[in-house]
Order: C-alpha cells, then structure tokens, then sequence
C-alpha cells in the first residue's frame, strides 16, 4: 500500500519571508569560498592589477602606489603578488569595504605592502607572508600624506 504524504501542508512555513532567510543563508556560505582581493581602484601612483584563477598580480610602476579595494583577503590556497619597482617601494592598500580582511593564504612582495583597513586585519595560521616589509593597521592615511611621506597614523 502506498503512502501519500501532503507536501503542500509541509512546506508552507517556507512562505514569504522565511524563504529569502532560507536563500540568503545558502548565498551566505557560497560567497565566502571566493577571496580573493577585488574591486581594487589605483589612486595615485601607477599599478596594473590582473587576476587569473586563485592569482592576484598586481605589477606596480611606480616607486608609490595607493589602491582603494571593496575586500583585500587570501584564502588558504590563493596568492597575492606584489611586483614592485625595488625595496623600497610601498604598495598602500585600502580596504573601503564594511569587512575585516583575512590573511590565509600567500603575499608576496619585493618590496613593502601597506594593509589600511577599519575593520581589522587577521592572519590565520596558514598565511605565508613573504615581503621586504608589512605594515597591517586599522588606522587610514590619505594619499596626500602617503605621498608627501608623512607616515602619521
């Protein structure tokens, strides 16, 4: 003997606005395999940023750059490359997005790579930092002062 069960009567609690809880939850945990740096913008100094799969480069052309982007993190199996003039150039990056950047994967740079971001900086255990030097703060800086090199935070 076959069983009939009534469905409708089921489901009927994920009418309204108990479905888009249902859908946002499932679009939550999608977003969160993609980390990569995006929306990155240059604005002042001179950079091309390319991404090819689960590498970021960004080659700067000149001895400072400053980039605003929506998020700036690195996910365990993702690079980001800094390809910069020498040494001793700076690569300002500012998070204007409403997220904490988390570092799990690999940076590397041949010279410095500046992490400006309100909402924090994390480095979990699998990140590789690999740099001639890294600055990570909370605090900003405007690119009038990054440029003059009044580094006052």
């Amino acid at each position: 003997m076959k069983r009939l069960i009534n469905f409708s009567s089921r489901f009927r609690i994920l009418k309204g606005g108990k479905i888009s809880l249902v859908v946002s939850a499932l679009l939550g945990t999608t977003t969160l395999t993609f980390a990569a740096p995006s929306g990155g913008i240059v604005t002042s100094g001179s950079a091309n940023i390319s991404s090819s799969g689960k590498v970021t480069n960004i080659t700067q052309n000149s001895s400072k750059v400053s980039i605003n982007w929506n998020k700036f993190n690195i996910a365990k199996d993702e690079i980001v490359n800094f390809k910069q003039p020498n040494v001793k150039s700076i690569a300002l990056n500012r998070v204007i997005g409403n997220e904490k950047s988390i570092i799990n994967g690999a940076l590397n740079a041949n010279g410095q790579v500046w992490i400006l971001n309100s909402n924090g900086v994390l480095f979990g255990k699998n990140a590789k930092i690999n740099t001639a030097g890294l600055l990570a703060t909370t605090k900003n800086l405007s690119d009038e002062d990054f440029n003059a090199g009044n580094y006052t935070f």
